[in-house]
């Protein structure tokens, strides 16, 4: 790719568990096989990012019993934690995790709010410039 690393960016939408859990799961795949990945949170998702709420299980749309699953999951250790997901990732030392500045204004989240892994705020057009050079791009 003409000496640029290759480039996976995520529009992580929504804060549902399963979802972040797979775009978490997709993101560690990737750095694993040498790309950088780019994940900007949004409305839902970025209510995942404020501390204390990163790993409440949170399922929209399912069932209950995939919840109370994913609960005994969890429990038993057979899955990790989105914030231990986070944690792995960032040893990559190749991801990048962006707070989106309209949807903090939206939900009145101020940035203290947020994980110490979040590595900026930014608005979409600022993201939409990361994304145009990539290889892959994902809306979760």
């Amino acid at each position: 790719m003409s000496g640029k690393e290759k480039r996976y960016c995520i529009f992580l939408h929504s804060g549902s568990y399963d979802r972040v859990y797979q775009a978490m799961s997709i993101t560690n795949v990737a750095l694993a096989t040498g790309y950088e990945v780019h994940i900007f949170f949004s409305y839902g998702a970025l209510k995942r990012l404020v501390k204390g709420n990163t790993d409440k299980v949170v399922i929209e749309g399912e069932p209950v019993f995939f919840k109370e699953e994913i609960e005994r999951n969890l429990k038993r250790g057979t899955l990790d934690s989105i914030s231990e997901m986070i944690e792995t990732a960032k040893r990559f030392g190749r991801l990048k995790i962006y707070a989106c500045t309209g949807s903090m204004a939206v939900l009145n989240i101020a940035r203290d709010e947020l994980i110490e892994h979040v590595d900026m705020s930014m608005g979409l057009v600022y993201f939409l410039n990361l994304v145009k050079d990539a290889e892959q791009v994902l809306y979760i």
